[in-house]
């Protein structure tokens, strides 16, 4: 079973919520419990490569990838690459957590949406409406990376987003910053993934998740979605 952890003091991250509608909450799981999920995360296989399309969202799994020749491999890496250039996509792992989805991640998704998780969301950020998450595994290998954006969507009613961090020990230099923009498109800060924190930001702000390097020695691992209102 999943649950919170019973030391975070609730009315000091309110308040840094309040500062600019974002905040990050460290230590939110037990430690063994975050430590237990990174590890199923870094060993499943159960990830579908997220990009974009011919200007629309498209999967495709690690079998159709194998499936495809080098140089039509090639050829969709540049592609990629060439709307990323113009700041549009992203490429990365994403496993969408459902009922065929292992035991683990189901039970994460469901302490994301029990009423001591939602309670606490709507208490933090004073968003009354919050009724449930959405939850999506994602895996940012070397050479991926999700272009600047807002999270916007009035038909699924997203509140909030949230990023559960969940890599340890992940060297900045290493590229993967959740970096965030004022709304002419300037560089504003940026997180690097700290291991077992749930960041959490108004759907409004404009942010991205920068190009993670070679460098990076191990994935970099989280569950992300929405806070959304039914």
């Amino acid at each position: 079973m999943v649950t919170i952890n019973p030391n975070l003091d609730l009315n000091v991250i309110k308040q840094h919520y309040a500062e600019d509608d974002r905040t990050r909450i460290p230590n939110i799981l037990p430690d063994e419990t975050a430590q237990e999920v990174f590890s199923a995360l870094n060993k499943s296989d159960a990830f579908d490569y997220a990009y974009v399309k011919d200007g629309r969202p498209a999967l495709l799994s690690p079998s159709e990838t194998a499936a495809m020749s080098p140089e039509a491999q090639h050829e969709m890496r540049k592609k990629i690459v060439q709307l990323g250039s113009q700041g549009v996509g992203y490429l990365y792992g994403r496993h969408l957590i459902d009922e065929q989805s292992e035991a683990l991640f189901q039970a994460v998704k469901a302490w994301l949406n029990s009423a001591e998780t939602l309670n606490m969301i709507r208490q933090v950020t004073g968003k009354d409406d919050i009724a449930l998450a959405s939850a999506q595994a994602t895996k940012y290998m070397p050479g991926h990376f999700l272009t600047r954006h807002q999270d916007v969507h009035d038909t699924e009613k997203r509140r909030l987003a949230y990023v559960l961090n969940l890599s340890p020990n992940w060297h900045p230099d290493w590229g993967g910053l959740l970096q965030f923009f004022e709304n002419d498109g300037t560089p504003r800060d940026a997180w690097s993934p700290l291991f077992n924190s749930l960041s959490l930001f108004d759907v409004r702000h404009i942010h991205s998740v920068t190009y993670v390097t070679p460098m990076a020695l191990t994935p970099r691992v989280s569950i992300t979605g929405w806070f959304r209102a039914s």
